[in-house]
């Protein structure tokens, strides 16, 4: 693939993260207006549950209509969004709206974007894509809460929900640069399509959606949970992730290239999980920058790994609709995790509420890593030979 057209992949990765990244202080603007935490969770979780929705279905969509113009449709939903931002200054309620709008354009613009890359690169090359695609992600991690707190400083919300329709137009014109192949995918049913992939994936999506349900945590109530340290809170635990994130993803990608290398990659969720639970209890920048570049640094490894396993199960002839079924299992966990927790903190407290999400993490990551490992193991005859069921290596 030539770097041009990477980097404008790269580009529309970094620009869909943003438009979510400086949002990260919405839970202030809506507290403001004497919002409950369990209501914030649902306003909220809305993105989520409407990025699930939608991305069940955005791979057909895609391959009905072409992979760019599926992310065109989610350039336009998304500016739409950003509109009820911008009135949810004078009515409330419209954020709920636009969080509806926010989710569904998100999720096209990733589905599109993201199949027209995998597609164009050897059946080897697609986890690897896939990992690189996310990259633009972690950086906007430590750039975005920085972005996030100027712009409600200096412009009010005012300016941060105009930028999601500034955001909005300019992934609309870097997609309008792109090639439209013509898709030669057969399409089959969603039923069978279910039929066919879920087997090799239901461990892949589980864990992602209990990630997801858990890292919610954060996503959503870091502001509120961190408003005792001060000004730059956000930043300082934004900036640590962003640079373990990347410090990981770029050192060691070339090494995640065994199932047993994979495994132990996600098994770094364990001190994710007790990062998690040292968030609310930090006291200082430093500490918060430190506790973010530990749980960025597991992130950083976690995400292309499980990307490539989830990437090796897909059908051939399903690749657009098994990575709708892998990135909507995570926003199933975003979508339940902050009412869920929201609920939680108006009964407890922020300290017991993240450390619930760290030891739920613990669980659900030991748990699959036992039994992937158990898996893999039947899938070696007695003579030591793999059976042609044993997933492969990228």
């Amino acid at each position: 693939m030539h770097s041009s057209k990477l980097f404008s992949y790269l580009g529309i990765s970094a620009l869909r993260n943003l438009s979510a990244a400086i949002l990260l202080l919405l839970p202030f603007f809506l507290a403001e207006g004497g919002w409950s935490s369990q209501k914030i969770g649902w306003a909220i979780g809305l993105f989520f549950f409407s990025f699930l929705v939608v991305q069940v279905f955005a791979g057909h969509l895609a391959d009905l209509i072409g992979n760019v113009p599926t992310a065109l449709l989610g350039a336009g939903i998304t500016l739409l969004a950003g509109l009820c931002y911008l009135g949810a200054l004078w009515f409330p309620n419209l954020v709920f709206l636009a969080r509806l709008l926010h989710g569904g354009g998100s999720a096209l613009i990733l589905t599109g974007a993201l199949v027209n890359l995998v597609r164009s690169v050897p059946q080897e090359l697609r986890g690897r894509m896939m990992g690189y695609f996310g990259l633009p992600g972690f950086v906007v991690m430590g750039v975005g809460p920085l972005l996030a707190e100027g712009l409600v400083k200096y412009t009010g919300f005012g300016g941060a929900f105009t930028t999601i329709m500034v955001v909005s137009l300019m992934i609309a014109w870097i997609l309008s640069k792109l090639p439209r192949p013509l898709s030669t995918t057969k399409r089959e049913p969603l039923l069978r399509v279910l039929q066919i992939n879920l087997p090799r994936l239901r461990p892949v999506l589980i864990l992602a959606a209990f990630f997801g349900f858990c890292v919610s945590i954060w996503s959503s109530f870091l502001a509120p949970a961190l408003a005792g340290i001060g000004p730059g809170a956000v930043s300082a635990f934004g900036f640590g992730y962003g640079s373990g994130a990347l410090l990981t993803r770029l050192g060691l990608s070339q090494w995640l290239d065994t199932h047993d290398r994979r495994l132990l990659a996600i098994s770094t969720l364990v001190a994710y999980s007790v990062g998690l639970a040292l968030i609310p209890q930090s006291s200082s920048l430093w500490h918060l920058g430190f506790v973010g570049l530990i749980c960025g640094m597991c992130h950083g490894v976690y995400y292309p790994a499980l990307s490539a396993l989830a990437s090796e199960r897909f059908h051939p002839l399903h690749t657009g609709q098994g990575m709708s079924f892998y990135t909507a299992a995570s926003s199933l966990g975003f979508f339940i995790g902050p009412p869920v927790w929201g609920s939680l903190t108006d009964l407890t407290s922020y300290k017991l509420t993240f450390a619930s999400s760290g030891l739920l993490l613990v669980v659900a990551v030991v748990t699959f890593v036992a039994f992937e490992s158990r898996r893999v193991t039947s899938t070696f005859k007695p003579s030591g030979t793999r059976s042609p069921e044993a997933p492969g290596v990228n």
